[in-house]
Parts: structure tokens; C-alpha cells; sequence
């Protein structure tokens, strides 16, 4: 039944609207088992039933009104105990309930399976039939199996029906959705130009080679120059590795990229916009078919460079209209050329029909504290008009929410900016807990705008310095010299505060666009240390590159990533060395200048049966939390079917925390703390609770947390240690820490989503 299983899940997918994918489901359910009936129940977790909503065989007048309790009847049962339940004569089993209304008084054997989503059911698959008989073990594995991709389907089917049906506006739940950036946004929809427009270009053939080629340079220096005009405009608002985003968009406009393919169409024989859509319609599959989510998000960019230069041909250097009060920007996909032209006073937020957290635009509304949910899937044409709450904490989505929903966000955007307001008035001041523990704080940066506003906020330094933007940003492996620049001005940015510099961290869910590794498992595979050990000659460029900035500056330090064994640990040292004389060599330095300390990350579980060797041969480590929980756990954080598994307060995370601090002191062993969980407050409490005093965070987090640090005091937290050592589950230690924030009157600075 493969071939009908397909044409079936083809169809569906395909449908306009939830009851007509339900529609074509039922019915060809039915023709292909050969049955007398087939129906669809949906799960109402309000009223805690399920409602008849699609049916082939009973009456179709109680679709939306037949319904059946959960635990009542068969249906019932086959949702309470989530597993098939397959009868011969149903009516001859206890729970049967008899439903007048559907009319299905002729039917005996009954197959029902239920319809699950992340551990959720929601809803029924049934087939009936008129003869008593047991649905044998292939009908019943081809009703489970189709019941798995409808799971799909109705997940994601809530803001289609709302949407479609104004009269349920009313009874709308918050709409889960993939957050991209925190912070909560209430304002109108603003549909941005649709992408449709390269599209519908015609392919036309021309003898008038010279003209078009004309008319393209003209087009092409325009977009040049409306480039260049957003980069300067960005570069207001965002660090220099943010906003050179625009240089990779400068390069597609390059000869030997997107433009030499275009010029290279004319020459055939074809008008400039039909040229200008084959090529981009071939860059965009190439990249939309790559298994990597960097490079896929990459077709984003492409797409916005083909419309730029299609606006460019046939406007010219026409001004746009942009809104004129804050509205959340709703695109089929959100470039990083939308968020400069729209002033930042008027985008509230940010929502995206594509995209993912790779994407540029991702980055960019991170960067400018926007809030943001990528990846949802609707027709962005039916939000024209439409007030919007978005929701980026909870990756929730309200859709003209009522006064209740309303008033109560708009009381949660007061008390955000009385806290912000709070929090910032003493950022100058050191972290210093009540009972006298000075805790140092540093910034993780090179993805965000952390660089360029950190050092008036309170940091003590930078704890993590991401070198990969460079690397990502070009179509090609950066000289040293360009590396050097680079890491100078950010040495210089940070004078009198040291910058830990962590080498060449790509693979994983970090691609390089010019050298793609493709991979079953990325994260087990080919990437941080192991990729450039494998290549000398890039390590050793990076390496020497940042010797040159750290000789002139003298604030550098510099931290080696997925480190999982000591032989990596010495090959590594081993090169650091080489680079060093050879820069010194190089430079004609005769009395040689302090050489930047080197450390580890630790992140992979393998180096934590290997601290006390590993103490020997490196200055400091730095736990990297994000990636040693995914390997701990065996979780891909970027899954989201396994995202609810990510828990950083997961008993064995935190006894493997508190085995590194012990470790480190014994040692006597510099460790600072760099993932996530250090710029959470209930993270923050756990960190120091188990010993840890240095950490690490995104600089949005960095007032926040030396506010909590002001007013608790770190003795009581060490002393709930024992406590935390002792738990058995996540939930329990993060309540255990919640309750001494309550207990402080901190409770307000953790955001819950009330929904």
C-alpha cells in the first residue's frame, strides 16, 4: 500500500484548508482499505472531548456536533490509551457508546488509532465496517502509519482555522511556534512585497544582446550602491560582524558569482529579467536542496538579491513606502535588507513565513533585541489588517486577540520596561552578592551586537569571542592579514579587559558556504577542533593572526572548542607554538612579550574523566553548558521533536558541573561558565550555587543577572547545594531555585509565559 499511502499524504498536504485535507483524507481512506466508513475526531483539550470533524459513511449532518468524551466510548478509549484498538463487534465491548446523531447504527468492526503529536493526542483516525471482522495487521500498520503524517497536519491546522473562519477568532489558544529572538511585540500585521514578482518574469529571447547587457550593468550598480546604503545605515544600529551581512550580499553582485551568471544568460540570447530568473531560480534550488541548514538559509539570501535587482530594473532608484507607526513585519521571508530599511522605531517585530534560526534575518533580529518567530507555516496575505501578539519567550502567536489577552501583554510590556528600567540603574556597579562575593561577569559576543555596547555595560570582559563570522560571511577562507585586522580592533575595542578568543568553531550547525560538509550526524562528525587539526594550514593562519593583534594589544586569550581527548590538547599546543615563533621569528622580536594564555572548552562528556591530566597542559578552562548537555543527554537542541528533552537543570548536567568546579579547584585551575544557562536567572542561581564564579552570558542578559547577584546572597545558595545534588529531576532543582528567588522578591525578573 506504499504507492496509495503516498498519493494519499501528497493530497492532503496539498489541500487549501484543514476540512478539505480531512475531506480527501476520510474518502480515501475508504476507497483504498475497503471499507464501509471512515471518520476523523479531533481533540478539544478545553472541553476535554473529541468532536466528529471529517466523515465518509456516517451522517454528515453531525460533523462539528457528534462528540465523545475522552476515556467515553471507543473513540474515547483509543485516545486515553494512545495505541490502536482494533474489534471484530465493537458493540459487544463495555465501553461501547452508541452516537444517534451519526447514524452509524450498521457498522460492527471497528479499527481506531490515535492521532499523536509531540506526546499529544490530537485526535481519532476510524475505520468501520458493516461485517464483523477483525482489520487485519496490514490495514491496521496503514491506518497507524497515516495517522502519524496527519499528526503533522492538524499540529500545525489552528492558525489555518482561524484564519479562515473569522467567527472562531474569538476561542483562538496562543499558536506555538519556532522562536527566533525574545521579547514580546503587539501591533498590526505589515505584509511586506511578496517574492512572487521574479517569478512571474516571462523567459524571452532577444537579438539586442548589447542593450540588455546595458540595462543589467545600470540594475546591477543600482543594487550595488542600495547595498552599500544599508550597510552604512546597519552599521549605526549593529557591531561590524552583524551588519556585514551586506558583504556577502556585495559578493553575490560579484563577477565571479550570481552577476556572472546573469551577464553570462544575456549573452545567450535572453532579455535581462527572464536571465535574471533562471539563474536565481537555479541558485535558490541548489541551496534549498542542500541538507545543511546554513546553506539552505542561503536561498533567502539569493531570492532577496534577485528581487533587489529585478526593483532595480524596472523602478530604478525609486523610494518604497514603509510603515509609519510599530508594526510586526509579516513576510514570507524576512531579509536582512527589510530590517534597514525600516526604521527601528517602527518594527515591533518580526515574523516569517521560512526561515530558521540560521538565517540571516534571525541573526539580524537578535542582534537588535527584536522579537522574532520564523518558520510558521499560513498564507501571510490573510494577516493584512490583522493586530498581532507575538509572544517570542513562549514562541506563542495571538492573532487579534481579545481585551483579556490584550490587556494583560500590555501589562507585561509595562512591567518589562519598569524592569528594565530597574536593572540597568546600576549596571557600573560590581556584581557583589549581599554577603560580600564579587562574582565577574563577561559577554559572550561575535554573533550579536554585544561588541560594540558591552563595554558600557557593565562587562568585565568577554568571556567568548565567536571568530566564525568572517569565516562564514565570504566566499572564501580569510588571509591573515584580514584575520588580523579583524582581531585587532576588537583587542582594541576591549583595552584593559582581556577577550578570550575561541579558534574556528564551524560544522555541526555551523557551515562555511565556500567548504560544506555534509554529514549524517553533524554534531558527531566533522567539526571545531577535529576539522581544523585536520587542516594546519587554516589553524595555523588563525592562530597567527591572533598572536599579531594579541603582540600589539596585549589582551588576548585563546580558547580551543571540542576538545574530547588529550592528544588533541597537545597537537593543538603543539601549533600554537610553531605560530608563535613564527610571528615572533617574523616581526623581528628579539625579547619576547607574554604569550597569550590557551584553554579548553569543555563541552564533549569524554574530557571529564581526563581533568586532572588536562590541568596540566592548558591555563583555564571555560564549560561550554549547550553542547555538554546535547551530548550528555543525547539530544540535538536543534530538533525541535526533542527540544523539550533539552534541560540543562537534568540531574546528571548538573552533578557533571559540579565534578569541573571541583576539579578546577583542586587544580587551582581558572573556569568561567559560557552557555545559556549562566544569563537565565534560575541558571545563574545554579551556577553559583554549585561554585562557579565567573560567568558568561549574551549582553541583553548581563543587567539582569548582576541585579540578581546584588541581592541574593551566594553562602545560602552553596549551602542548598547538597539539596541540588541530590534531586532527581530537573523540575525539582529548578523549583528549589525558584523558591529562593521568590523568597528574595526576585520572582518578577524570570518570564513566564501566563499561557
Amino acid at each position: 500500500m506504499l504507492g496509495e499511502l503516498r498519493a494519499i499524504v501528497e493530497q492532503v498536504s496539498n489541500a487549501d484548508s484543514l476540512d478539505g485535507a480531512l475531506a480527501i483524507l476520510v474518502q480515501k481512506i475508504r476507497h483504498t482499505m475497503k471499507t464501509d466508513c471512515c471518520s476523523v475526531y479531533v481533540t478539544d483539550p478545553q472541553q476535554q472531548l473529541l468532536v466528529l470533524r471529517a466523515t465518509d459513511g456516517l451522517a454528515q449532518e453531525a460533523v462539528g456536533k457528534a462528540c465523545m468524551p475522552l476515556g467515553e466510548g471507543m473513540v474515547g478509549q483509543v485516545a486515553v490509551r494512545e495505541e490502536p484498538i482494533n474489534l471484530a463487534d465493537a458493540r459487544s465491548n463495555p465501553h461501547f457508546k452508541y452516537l444517534p446523531e451519526t447514524a452509524e447504527e450498521g457498522f460492527l468492526s471497528f479499527l481506531g488509532t490515535p492521532i499523536t503529536h509531540h506526546r499529544k493526542v490530537l485526535g481519532v483516525l476510524v475505520v468501520q465496517q458493516s461485517q464483523a471482522r477483525s482489520y487485519d495487521q496490514s490495514e491496521e500498520s496503514f491506518l497507524v502509519t497515516l495517522a502519524a503524517h496527519l499528526a503533522g497536519v492538524l499540529a500545525n491546522t489552528d492558525f489555518q482555522t482561524v484564519l479562515s473562519e473569522p467567527n472562531q477568532r474569538k476561542r483562538l489558544k496562543a499558536i506555538k511556534a519556532g522562536s527566533s529572538s525574545s521579547g514580546i511585540a503587539i501591533a498590526k500585521a505589515w505584509i511586506n512585497r511578496s517574492s512572487g514578482e521574479l517569478e512571474q518574469q516571462q523567459i524571452i529571447e532577444t537579438d539586442n544582446i548589447e542593450h540588455q547587457l546595458e540595462r543589467f550593468n545600470v540594475a546591477l550598480e543600482i543594487t550595488r550602491e542600495e547595498f552599500h546604503s544599508l550597510a552604512i545605515k546597519l552599521s549605526e544600529q549593529l557591531p561590524k560582524d552583524v551588519a556585514s551581512i551586506f558583504d556577502l550580499y556585495q559578493h553575490m553582485l560579484a563577477d565571479a558569482s550570481l552577476a556572472g551568471d546573469i551577464r553570462n544568460k544575456i549573452k545567450q540570447g535572453y532579455q535581462v529579467e527572464g536571465a535574471l530568473r533562471m539563474v536565481v531560480e537555479h541558485y535558490v534550488q541548489q541551496f534549498s536542496e542542500m541538507s545543511d541548514p546554513y546553506l539552505k538559509e542561503r536561498a533567502v539570501d539569493v531570492k532577496d538579491v534577485g528581487l533587489r535587482l529585478l526593483h532595480a530594473l524596472l523602478l530604478g532608484p525609486s523610494a518604497e513606502m514603509f510603515p509609519t507607526e510599530p508594526v510586526i513585519v509579516v513576510a514570507e521571508e524576512v531579509t536582512a535588507t527589510m530590517f534597514a530599511q525600516i526604521p527601528r522605531q517602527f518594527l515591533a517585530g518580526v515574523i516569517s513565513q521560512r526561515g530558521a534560526a540560521n538565517s540571516h534575518a534571525a541573526i539580524l533580529a537578535r542582534a537588535m533585541g527584536i522579537p522574532a518567530l520564523m518558520g510558521l507555516s499560513f498564507d501571510i496575505n490573510k494577516l493584512r489588517g490583522c493586530e498581532l501578539i507575538l509572544d517570542g519567550y513562549s514562541a506563542e502567536l495571538f492573532v487579534e486577540p481579545d481585551k483579556i489577552v490584550r490587556d494583560e501583554y500590555l501589562a507585561l510590556l509595562a512591567q518589562e520596561s519598569e524592569l528594565n528600567t530597574l536593572v540597568q540603574q546600576d549596571l557600573d556597579k560590581p556584581a557583589m552578592s549581599l554577603d560580600g562575593l564579587e562574582v565577574e561577569m563577561l559577554i559572550n559576543a561575535g554573533l550579536s551586537a554585544d561588541s560594540d555596547i558591552a563595554i558600557n555595560a557593565g562587562a568585565d570582559g568577554v568571556g567568548l569571542y565567536r571568530t566564525e563570522v568572517p569565516f562564514l560571511m565570504q566566499d572564501r577562507f580569510p588571509s591573515e592579514d584580514e584575520q588580523f585586522m579583524r582581531y585587532r580592533d576588537i583587542l582594541n575595542s576591549y583595552r584593559d579587559k582581556n577577550v578570550c578568543m575561541r579558534t574556528l568553531d564551524v560544522g555541526g550547525d555551523k557551515q562555511l558556504p565556500y567548504f560544506p560538509i555534509v554529514e549524517e550526524n553533524p554534531f558527531l562528525g566533522w567539526r571545531g577542533i577535529r576539522l581544523t587539526l585536520d587542516h594546519p594550514e587554516i589553524f595555523l593562519v588563525q592562530a597567527r593572526a591572533m598572536y599579531r593583534a594579541a603582540i600589539e594589544c596585549g589582551n588576548l586569550s585563546i580558547m580551543l572548542p571540542m576538545i574530547s581527548c588529550l592528544n588533541e590538547v597537545d597537537e593543538a599546543s603543539r601549533l600554537l607554538e610553531q605560530a608563535w615563533v613564527e610571528v615572533l621569528d617574523e616581526l623581528g622580536i628579539d625579547e619576547e612579550p607574554e604569550r597569550p594564555k590557551h584553554g579548553v572548552m569543555l563541552e564533549v562528556p569524554s574530557v571529564l574523566f581526563v581533568l586532572p591530566e588536562l590541568a596540566q597542559r592548558v591555563d583555564f578552562w571555560s564549560v561550554g553548558s549547550n553542547d555538554l548537555t546535547q551530548y550528555l543527554l543525547a539530544v540535538d537542541r536543534n530538533n525541535t521533536r526533542v527540544a523539550g528533552l533539552f534541560n540543562t537543570f537534568h540531574p546528571a548536567v548538573v552533578r557533571a558541573l559540579k565534578q569541573i568546579i571541583e576539579q578546577a579547584n583542586q587544580h587551582a585551575i581558572p573556569v568561567s561558565f559560557c552557555g545559556e544557562l549562566a544569563g537565565d536567572p534560575v541558571g545563574a542561581l545554579l551556577v553559583l550555587a554549585l561554585g562557579y564564579r565567573r560567568l558568561s552570558m549574551s549582553s541583553f542578559n548581563l543587567a539582569k543577572i548582576k541585579y540578581i547577584i546584588r541581592h541574593v546572597d551566594v553562602a545560602e545558595l552553596s549551602a542548598l547545594g547538597e539539596q541540588i545534588l541530590q534531586s532527581q529531576s530537573g523540575s525539582a532543582i529548578y523549583s528549589l531555585l525558584f523558591r529562593y528567588l521568590e523568597q528574595r522578591d526576585l520572582s518578577q525578573l524570570v518570564r513566564v509565559s501566563k499561557h
